[in-house]
């Protein structure tokens, strides 16, 4: 059988421990803060960078992986692995895909690459999925057709919880925070074909997060949702409450935790708490 190379960047919010253990490798998005250049999960952890974003005075920004720098990483892979399988944050969020695509194709490394169609912790899921896959004996190429057919039935919806930062980053008017702040708007967002949509305008933070929620409650009873993921930004506390909960709801439902990493930080601000999962 072909050696399979798993590929990801660190949007996918595994840590550098958890890759060595699962046998992932991971490209990491570049965070630019305070004038300095920080290798997301690398150089700066999550909670490193949630405690620095309180102080800073203008907006982080992130740079994704170079064609050159994806080039290099094939290169070093080329030698170990016959194929890879890559699984990348949405390509509505990002370039990171073809950036990719483009340094495997100048490393001469066939990779099949697989869009997420997301971010965070459903991209880990959709990996350990392509490993079990390859444990029971599939080719590279059928593994990431399934993989692309999983991505297509993947939902979530996330709580911001910044309104702050998506001013800052220039996704809200002036007017819009200024009267979001005085209604108390929280807005929830969820995925579309790859795309982070608004979904609702919720008034105070505890009824959007009771309809966040809501929302996964009723997929879990009609639609059979699994690989499902609390997803949360900054302190961890409500998002456990969140798991506990669900947990005790749900017996039969795998559930997972995930801080967001700071590549998708310098977006929503701490305070985000959202639930992903697929659907049967």
């Amino acid at each position: 059988m072909a050696r399979i190379a798993w590929i990801t960047d660190s949007t996918s919010c595994i840590t550098q421990e958890e890759a060595k253990q699962l046998g992932i490798h991971i490209i990491p998005v570049s965070i630019i803060m305070e004038d300095k250049i920080y290798k997301d999960g690398v150089d700066i952890t999550p909670d490193e960078f949630y405690t620095k974003l309180e102080s800073v005075s203008e907006l982080p920004k992130t740079s994704q992986p170079t064609v050159g720098e994806f080039s290099d990483f094939y290169e070093v892979l080329k030698h170990r692995y016959d194929c890879g399988i890559a699984i990348h944050v949405s390509e509505k969020f990002s370039g990171t895909i073809n950036g990719s695509r483009l340094g495997a194709d100048m490393a001469d490394f066939p990779v099949h690459i697989v869009d997420s169609k997301i971010t965070s912790e459903s991209m880990k899921q959709l990996l350990l999925k392509g490993k079990k896959l390859e444990e029971d004996g599939l080719e590279a190429q059928e593994i990431a057709a399934m993989l692309r057919e999983t991505a297509d039935h993947v939902k979530g919806y996330v709580c911001i919880g910044s309104l702050e930062q998506l001013r800052k980053g220039g996704r809200l008017s002036g007017a819009s925070f200024l009267v979001g702040n005085l209604l108390q708007i929280k807005p929830i967002l969820t995925f579309d074909d790859g795309s982070l949509v608004p979904f609702e305008k919720i008034r105070t933070l505890k009824k959007a997060e009771s309809r966040v929620l809501a929302l996964f409650e009723e997929a879990a009873q009609n639609k059979g949702a699994y690989g499902v993921s609390v997803v949360y930004s900054g302190p961890s506390e409500k998002a456990e409450d969140w798991l506990h909960l669900l947990k005790e709801k749900y017996p039969h439902i795998s559930f997972n935790l995930g801080q967001l990493s700071p590549a998708i930080g310098v977006h929503v601000g701490a305070g985000t708490l959202g639930i992903l999962w697929f659907e049967e």
